[in-house]
Parts: structure tokens; sequence; C-alpha cells
């Protein structure tokens, strides 16, 4: 959530700050404003017209947070006012962290959720008058926005809300599973037979199973699209609304639009995702080619752009299932596509079928994230992870649920994860490189014991000794091992025998955690310890920021890498009697030219 925060007093700047601080760990973006008095840190904007910082907040942000009086934050907001389903969430919390009132956009806009949790930062009580929440009445929209689903008639959701307050039944009519109990008031089926007013959870919006039906449609359908090189929008439009009407899929159910990456300055392609508001995803040929399902194949495809399908493979490479197969017209080709939306009802707690997957995100850029992992990060409802590595992930997955913790709160982490999943959510856990290296999978594992029906999966990714090895040539071309020279969970004395056997062994070794400011020497200190088996002329390199902004690599001798300046995102190789610079590249010869295996 991008978080727009503004105080007027010094004391309202320190708790200012102290909100913003556990926000950001939270995983929101959070931009701080006071007058110029204030402003004694770049951390702070400086507030020059507070008209114009509303107006501009209303505008960008998905939340304003005023620390003042509430007369203050109404006077600000008044002229921008216009929807509850549009409107940012607005929240003031006086100075003194005591009582949080969301003003604006409570539900939809998420005002009552972000009032609890700064509530809970200041130790202090959310306002929520909402009549829903007062009366502890289900909350149609509320529940929708969390779902992901889109609300199509604004005034059914009223008239939804005003029958549960009153005590009448509404009806409920779902494509979809609903996992736990129906909350009351609410009732399907039989029971929901001759009700005039209901909800219906579909991709058609068309439906009407009540009199008044209030139509929450699956924000999850991707468009899969080929064309040929030239072809305006209108064309590509025309026949992705005539997929959408033939599935019997409303248009606002369209998440994303995707095809092959040789299409990137395709215009017409471009300017049509950007008039449907959606984002546009991108896949080479083989990640394309990698995706299994059952799909239609073209030869004369296949020769122009190196896969045998673009539409269709591309509308589930991201684990989707496949709505509707390839339809052509024009030199335009479209497949729609789906993941099934989880539907986890208030008070489901143990109920649902909670999944939690462990995710490898690879070592740094989108590009080395795998299918599997994008598939899993698609499906899930809730993204989990270290501040860092949501950071990573946070414009690809503008509109999901992301929850940070920063380092050293592992534990607590995977018990935030194993809780959501356990309460129905559909939970992704992000670690960089592969979870099962260094990673979160077995600390998660040892934890889920604790949740009963918990289904913990590991997916795999790129670790950082691939990622850094395919940078530097190939230096793990023959055995080798990896070492952590991170001494928080492992005592230094074993870490040094642990050196000292890969170096009497002859092992390749990847040294991970190499360096860090509060243990500047371990890597020196490494090196000293192979240097006495090893000679100072071995081929050794490192990679900073792999597959990231800024990435640099360097090839050198054991002898200078002692000297060398590394940090906690360096990755080091050490090679073998064997390994060779060649070419400025790092290689352990397999033996292979010598008709070894």
């Amino acid at each position: 959530m991008r978080v727009a925060a503004v105080a007027f007093t010094r004391r309202g700047l320190c708790l200012m700050r102290h909100i913003a601080c556990a926000l950001v760990e939270d995983g929101c973006l959070v931009e701080l404003s006071a007058p110029e008095r204030l402003a004694d840190g770049d951390d702070v904007c400086v507030l020059d017209d507070l008209g114009s910082w509303a107006a501009r907040a209303f505008a960008q942000a998905e939340a304003l947070l005023f620390v003042s009086a509430t007369g203050i934050a109404v006077r600000a907001i008044a002229p921008h006012v216009a929807d509850k389903i549009s409107d940012p969430a607005v929240v003031c919390v006086d100075e003194a962290g005591r009582i949080v009132v969301p003003l604006l956009s409570g539900h939809v806009g998420g005002a009552n959720q972000l009032a609890r949790r700064v509530a809970d930062i200041c130790g202090g009580q959310a306002a929520v008058s909402t009549a829903t929440d007062v009366n502890h009445v289900f909350a149609v929209d509320e529940w929708a926005r969390e779902r992901g689903l889109v609300i199509v008639e604004r005034e059914a959701a009223k008239l939804v809300s005003a029958a549960l307050l009153e005590g009448e039944q509404v009806g409920m009519a779902s494509a979809f599973p609903l996992a736990g109990p129906l909350p009351a008031g609410l009732v399907a089926g039989a029971d929901a037979e001759g009700l005039e007013l209901g909800i219906c959870i579909s991709y058609d919006d068309s439906e009407e199973p009540f009199a008044t039906t209030l139509h929450l449609v699956p924000h999850t359908v991707v468009a899969g699209i080929g064309c040929k090189r030239g072809t305006p929008s209108e064309k590509i439009a025309a026949l992705v609304r005539r997929c959408l009407d033939e599935a019997r899929v409303a248009p606002v159910a369209l998440s994303a639009i995707a095809s092959i990456d040789v299409k990137a300055d395709e215009q017409g392609l471009r300017a049509f995702a950007h008039q449907c508001g959606c984002e546009l995803q991108l896949y080479s040929a083989d990640q394309l080619q990698a995706v299994s399902g059952d799909f239609s194949s073209s030869e004369f495809v296949l020769h122009t752009v190196g896969v045998d399908n673009v539409c269709e493979r591309a509308a589930c490479a991201g684990g989707q299932s496949l709505l509707l197969s390839k339809r052509s017209v024009n030199g335009v080709t479209v497949a729609l596509a789906a993941s099934e939306p989880h539907l986890a009802l208030p008070g489901s707690l143990g109920s649902g079928p909670g999944t939690l997957t462990c995710v490898g995100l690879g070592p740094g850029g989108a590009d080395d994230m795998t299918l599997r992992a994008r598939g899993a990060l698609d499906a899930a409802d809730l993204i989990v992870g270290y501040t860092t590595y949501i950071n990573l992930i946070r414009n690809d997955y503008p509109h999901k649920e992301l929850l940070a913790t920063p380092m050293r709160k592992e534990a607590e982490r995977c018990r935030l994860a194993l809780e959501r999943a356990q309460e129905g959510r559909r939970v992704a856990m992000v670690c960089s490189g592969d979870p099962g290296i260094y990673g979160m999978a077995g600390l998660l594992l040892e934890l889920a014991e604790e949740y009963e029906g918990v289904d913990v999966a590991v997916i795999p990714g790129v670790s950082a000794a691939n990622g850094g090895a395919a940078v530097l040539g190939a230096p793990l071309m023959h055995d080798w091992c990896t070492i952590s020279l991170s001494d928080l969970m492992t005592p230094w004395e074993l870490i040094e025998r642990r050196l000292v056997a890969a170096a009497q062994a002859d092992f390749c070794i990847s040294l991970y955690n190499p360096a860090s400011k509060h243990r500047p020497d371990h890597l020196r200190r490494a090196c000293d310890i192979l240097l006495s088996h090893r000679s100072p002329e071995t081929v050794c390199g490192y990679v900073r920021n792999i597959g990231r902004s800024g990435e640099e690599h360097c090839i050198l001798t054991l002898g200078e890498l002692r000297d060398a300046q590394v940090d906690m995102f360096t990755c080091v190789f050490v090679g073998n009697s064997k390994t060779r610079a060649i070419d400025g590249r790092m290689v352990t010869p397999r033996g292979y030219g010598e008709g070894g295996a």
C-alpha cells in the first residue's frame, strides 16, 4: 500500500516516523511530509500547502494518514471526496497515538484495516464506526476487496449491507468453492430459493440468480495475445471483447495481458494493455515452450518466433488454467486463462484448504524466476517475506496483499505465514535464491507441525551459486560445495573445519555471506585457511548483486581475494587445482576433453 502521511507538530512528527517504520516493515511505501520548520531529515518532504498536498495524495496514494486533529484532516480532504469505491483510505490519529479514526473508504479502500494496524503500532484504539463492523455483520465490500473481487453494482452492495443489518436473509451463489461456514444472514442452495436479494460470485456478470443481484467478479483472468507486426489496438480490442463474450467473462475480470517478449515494442499491444489498465506480461520463447498443457501447435509460429503457440501458452504461463482456447481473426490470436480464486469466508479458521508455498525468487531479477515460482505467486492472495525480497517483487504484484518483516524476524515471519494459511488463505513465503539453500523452507516445515491442516509446498529457485557461476563462466563444472561464512547460527570453529576439509579435498567452493559490517574480516580469515592448502594463484571470482541493478563481478587469484571488498550481497567462488581463467571467464574443466565423464 502506498501511504502519504503528514504531521504538523514535533510530537506528531515523532509519532509519524514511528508508525512509518512499522508500516514499511509490513511492506508499505510511506512518504512523510511536515512543515518546513519540522522537516529536519531527508526522510521528510517539506509541506508547502496542505491543499496541494491533499490533492496530490488523493491522486497518487492508496491511503492518507493524518497525525493531527480530525478537523484538519476533514477540511483538507473535503474538496476531493468523490466516491467510496475510488477514494483512497483516509485515517487520522491524534499525536499521542490514543485514538485512530478511519475517516474515508473504510471497507473498499482499507481504512478500517489500516486504522487497526496503526492502533496496534501506537498502542491506541481504532474508532471504527462502519455499521457492519459495529454490529459484527458480514461486510461484503471489505471481504470482496480482500479476496480480489470486483464489485459490479455499488447500490446492490449497499442493499446487501442494509439487509444484513436489519437481520434479513441474503442469498449467496458462487461458481467457485467457498471455504468455511457462511456468515450469519447469508444462505445458499435450496435455502436461497425465492430470495429477492443475493450475491453472485462468477466471471459472468449477466447471471441473475436473484431479482436484485450483487455481482462479485474475480479479477484473475489473463488474456494471452499474439499479433502481426503493426496491428492496431482496435483490432486487438475487438477480438478480446469477442472472446470475453464467448467465454461469458465480464471485462472487469481481466487482470493482465500476456505475450512473447519479441512483442515488447508492439505499440498496438501496449496501447491495448494501457486502455484496459492491465499489466503487460512478456515471456521468452523458451519460457513459453516450457509451459505445460494441451495447446494447439503451429509450425509457422514455431519457425517465426521459436515457440509453437504464443497466446495459449502466454495466458497460462503464470500457472493459470485455460478458459478459452485460441481464437484467430485478421492476424490476431487470443486465448483466455484464469487462476481460480480462493474464497475463505470470515471465521473460517482451520476450515478452509489453507496452502502455503515457500517460493525461491532466484538471485534477483524477474528473468531468473522460474515459471513454477511465478505460478505460485500469481495463485497466492497473500505474499510474505523479508522486506528486501518483498520490494524486489512489489511492482510485479501491485494488487496483492504483501506483508514484510525485517532481518532476524525469521520465526515470526514463518508463524505469520502459517497463521494466515490456517485461516484459509493462499500464502506464498518468498526467499531469495532457493528456499532450501539457507532459506526459509526448513524452518517453515519445522514449525508447520504446530499448524494443523496447512499444506506446505517448496518451490525451487535459482540459487546465488547457480546465478553467480553463470556470470563468471563455468566455475562449478566439477565437484563443489557451498559454505556460509556467517557465524550467527554456526560456530566459527565448525566453519573453519569445513573450510579445511573442502580445501584438502580439492573441491570448488562457493562462499555465501562472506562479510558484513559486524564481521568484516571473515573472508580474509577464510582465505588464510584456504591458502594453507591451496596455491595463492588459485583462480577465484566474486559476483555482487547477482541479477539485480548494479551487478558487478571480478576474477582474481586466491591471494588477491584475501583483500577483496565484499558484502552480504556477494557470492564468492574459489576454484580447485584445475580451474583456469579463459578469456576473462572462470572455468573448471570437467575432463570431457580428456575422455573423462
